[in-house]
C-alpha cells in the first residue's frame, strides 16, 4: 500500500460485529482488538476498525470497535450492525501508531489528510472517522514500523448532491430537477471546494426560481443537512431522559452549554417555539476578530458559502435551510417525530447570527 498519499475511494456497505468503548489513544484500541479477537476469529473478513463517535471528554474518547463479517452474524458482547456504504478520502501510514519518527507519525499522517481537506476546501461528512488497521502485531510481532493502518473520513457532497436532486424532484418533478442539478455531474470528482462552492450558490438560485414555496425549500434543503453526530444524540438523549420536561431540558442544555449555541423557548406569538443561535464554529478567532464580515466568516460552519460572508457575495437564504435540517433530526429525539423548523435569520443576510425556530408538538409544554 502507498504510504502518505490521499485517494479518494468508494467503499461499499460492510456487516460488522461491534462494540462501544472510550479509549485513549491507539495502544488502547490494539489491546482492545488483541482481546477480542479470538472471539471473532471464525466469521471475521476483513482489517478491524475503530470508528471514532465523537470529541475527547475528560481525556477519553468515545469509538467503536468493529469487526468486518462476509454476513450478519452475532457474538455475546457484540452488536449486529451494518456500517454505510461512503465516498471517502484516504491515507495509508505505514509505521507505529503511536511514535515514529518525526513528521512520518500516525498523528502526522491524520493532519495531513486533514490540510487536504482544508486546503481544497472540501465538505467532510460527521460518519464516524474510520481507522483500518490492515497489517498490524497479528502479521508483524513487535516490528511495529512495518504495520499498515488507513485512516478514511467521509465525503458528504455526494450525499448532499443525491439528496438535493431527489427533494426537488419530488417537489417540483424531473425536469426542474435536472436544471437545478445542471452542471454537478464532475464535482465530487473534481475535488475542489472552490467550484462546488460556485456550483451551489447557483443552484440554490435555480431552486428558488423552480420551486416558490419556501416550506417546500426547507424540507428539501432539510434532508441535505449532515447526518446526526452519535456523541450529540447520546447527550441529548440522556438530558430527555433525566428531565422528562422540556423547560428544564432548554435550561439545562444552555447552562451546561450541552449541545453548544443558545436554546430558549418563545411563548410570544400565536404558538410557542424553541428557538436556537448557532454557535460561531471557531469561537476562539471569532471572540478576536472585530470586522463584521470577518467574524461572521468565523462563525459559520459550511465550507460551501462562508467565504461568501468574507466577500460580500450574495447568496440566497435558501442555503441556510440545510443547517435548519440538523435540527430536525436534532428535536426529533425529543418529539418522536421531524419538527418543523423556520429560518429566523442568517448571516447571509447580514445578521450576526443565524438563528432558527423549531415548532413544539402539542403537550410538550
Amino acid at each position: 500500500m502507498p504510504s502518505d498519499e490521499v485517494v479518494a475511494k468508494d467503499v461499499a456497505p460492510v456487516h460488522v460485529l461491534t462494540t462501544r468503548r472510550e479509549v485513549v489513544g491507539q495502544t488502547e484500541i490494539l489491546k482492545k482488538i488483541a482481546r477480542l479477537r479470538p472471539t471473532v476469529a471464525d466469521v471475521i473478513a476483513g482489517p478491524p476498525m475503530c470508528l471514532v463517535l465523537g470529541f475527547p471528554k475528560d481525556g477519553r474518547i468515545p469509538v467503536e470497535i468493529a469487526f468486518p463479517t462476509q454476513a450478519p452474524a452475532s457474538r455475546a458482547g457484540l452488536k449486529t450492525a451494518t456500517l454505510p456504504a461512503l465516498r471517502v478520502f484516504s491515507i495509508t501510514h505505514v509505521g507505529p501508531l503511536e511514535g515514529g519518527p518525526e513528521g512520518a507519525t500516525f498523528r502526522d499522517a491524520q493532519r495531513r489528510l486533514g490540510e487536504f481537506l482544508r486546503t481544497r476546501k472540501l465538505l467532510p461528512g460527521d460518519d464516524p472517522e474510520r481507522f483500518l488497521y490492515h497489517e498490524g502485531a497479528e502479521v508483524h510481532g513487535d516490528r511495529t514500523e512495518r504495520y499498515v493502518t488507513e485512516i478514511q473520513i467521509p465525503d458528504h457532497l455526494p450525499i448532499w448532491l443525491a439528496t438535493l436532486d431527489r427533494g426537488t424532484m419530488a417537489a417540483a418533478g424531473r425536469e426542474a430537477a435536472q436544471r437545478v442539478m445542471a452542471g454537478s455531474e464532475r464535482l465530487v470528482e473534481a475535488h475542489d471546494g472552490v467550484q462546488t462552492a460556485e456550483w451551489v450558490h447557483g443552484a440554490i438560485a435555480r431552486l428558488d426560481r423552480e420551486v416558490t414555496s419556501d416550506r417546500a425549500r426547507a424540507q428539501i434543503l432539510n434532508g441535505c443537512a449532515h447526518h446526526y453526530i452519535v456523541q450529540s444524540a447520546d447527550v441529548l438523549r440522556q438530558a430527555w431522559l433525566d428531565t422528562q420536561d422540556l423547560r428544564a431540558l432548554v435550561r439545562r442544555i444552555t447552562d451546561e452549554a450541552l449541545l453548544g449555541g443558545r436554546y430558549w423557548i418563545d411563548e410570544e406569538g400565536p404558538a410557542p417555539r424553541l428557538m436556537i443561535e448557532r454557535r460561531p464554529a471557531r469561537p476562539d478567532a471569532y471572540n478576536k476578530a472585530t470586522d463584521p464580515a470577518e467574524k461572521r466568516y468565523l462563525a459559520c460552519f459550511c465550507p460551501l458559502v462562508r467565504d461568501a460572508l468574507r466577500t460580500g457575495e450574495q447568496v440566497s437564504r435558501t442555503f441556510c435551510h440545510c443547517s435548519g435540517g440538523w435540527y430536525v433530526q436534532e428535536w426529533e429525539l425529543v418529539f418522536g417525530e421531524k419538527p418543523r423548523v423556520d429560518l429566523v435569520q442568517t448571516m447571509l443576510d447580514g445578521a450576526d447570527s443565524c438563528v432558527f425556530a423549531v415548532h413544539i408538538p402539542d403537550g410538550f409544554l
